[in-house]
C-alpha cells in the first residue's frame, strides 16, 4: 500500500487513492455498484489503488479528462478508432491520438483491477493470479513507459465495435491479458502488450467480416450479446497465435519487434489452428455464462 501504482516508486508520507474507473463516469453510467453476469455485486466506486498525488493528478489531467470528453461523442470516437485498426507500428512513441489514449486508459483499468484485488482480496489462489499479472516485466515496462511519457501501455491490439444494447459490461482475461469494456453503444477490446500480433492476424477484410457477422446476428436478435462474442473470438485467436511479443526500449521510443521474424515461410510457420480457436471460443463463452456447458 506504500508503492505507487503508476511509477512503482515508494510513497513517502501521505498517499492518494486513484479510482480505477473515474468516479464521474461511474456516476454518469449509474454503475457505482453493479451485478454482472449474475455474480456478486461489484462496487466499482471502491476499486482504488495507492498513488503519489502528483502521479494521480497527472494521469487524470493528461489522459482521463480527454477520454471522458471523447466518450461524450461515441460516433466520432468510433470512426476515429476504426481508422487505426490496421495500423501496426514498429516504432512506438508518445502519441495523443485517440487509439493511444484509449489503449492507455484500458491498460490502466486492467492492471488497476488486478492491483486492487492483489491488495484486498482474501484468497490465496486469486492472489497468486493477481501477483503473476502485476509482478512481471510487462507491467514494469508499462510503468517505465508512463515515466517516459509514452502512455501507460505497451503496443497492444485495440478493437472497437458498435452495438444497440447500452448495458455496461466489463470483462478481464488473465492470461493472455485482455480486457473488454462496454460503455453505452461502444465496445472496446484490448489485447494487452501483444505487440499488435492479434491485429496482424485480424485486420482488413477479416475484421470487416467479423463485424458484419456480429451486426447481422444483432439484427436477427436484438438481445444478441455482440460484445461477448467479439471478445471470445478475439481472445481465442490471441491464445492460439504461435508467437511471443518482443520489445526494446530507449529514452526516445520503444521498438516493437513482435511482428519481425527470420523464418523462411512465416505464413506457414505462424499459422493458427482454426479448430482450436473454435473450441477455445466456446470455452470462453461458457465461462462468461453466454452459452451452456
Amino acid at each position: 500500500m506504500k508503492v505507487c501504482f503508476f511509477c512503482s516508486k515508494p510513497i513517502i508520507g501521505k498517499k492518494t487513492l486513484e479510482h480505477i474507473i473515474p468516479d464521474s463516469l461511474l456516476g454518469k453510467l449509474g454503475i457505482k455498484e453493479k451485478i454482472l453476469h449474475g455474480q456478486t455485486k461489484t462496487q466499482y466506486s471502491r476499486i482504488k489503488v495507492p498513488a503519489h498525488g502528483t502521479c494521480n493528478s497527472e494521469f487524470g489531467s493528461r489522459y482521463e479528462n480527454e477520454i471522458l470528453a471523447l466518450l461524450e461523442s461515441p460516433d466520432s470516437l468510433y470512426e476515429s478508432l476504426i481508422q487505426d485498426e490496421n495500423a501496426i507500428l514498429l516504432q512506438y512513441q508518445p502519441s495523443s491520438d485517440n487509439a493511444a489514449l484509449i489503449t492507455t486508459w484500458l491498460s490502466k483499468i486492467y492492471y488497476g483491477l488486478f492491483y486492487n484485488d492483489y491488495l484486498k482480496v482474501d484468497s490465496s489462489e486469486w492472489n497468486e493470479v493477481c501477483k503473476e499479472i502485476i509482478d512481471n516485466d510487462n507491467f514494469r515496462l508499462i510503468q517505465q513507459s508512463y515515466e517516459k511519457n509514452h502512455g501507460f501501455s505497451l503496443p497492444s491490439s485495440l478493437f472497437v465495435f458498435k452495438t444497440n444494447n447500452e448495458e455496461f459490461d466489463l470483462v478481464t482475461y488473465a492470461l493472455p491479458q485482455a480486457i473488454l469494456i462496454k460503455i453505452k453503444s461502444l465496445v472496446f477490446i484490448l489485447c494487452i502488450a501483444d505487440g499488435y500480433l492479434t491485429k496482424a492476424y485480424l485486420n482488413g477484410e477479416k475484421i470487416k467480416l467479423l463485424k458484419d457477422y456480429l451486426s447481422n446476428e444483432l439484427k436477427l436478435n436484438p438481445k444478441f450479446p455482440l460484445h461477448s462474442f467479439a471478445f471470445a473470438e478475439i481472445v481465442a485467436l490471441r491464445i492460439n497465435i504461435p508467437k511471443t511479443p518482443s520489445f526494446a526500449y530507449s529514452n526516445e521510443f520503444m521498438l516493437n519487434m513482435s511482428t519481425s521474424t527470420s523464418v523462411e515461410d512465416p505464413q506457414s510457420f505462424y499459422k493458427v489452428d482454426e479448430k482450436k480457436i473454435i473450441e477455445d471460443k466456446k470455452d470462453i463463452l461458457r465461462n462468461m455464462n453466454i452459452i451452456e456447458t
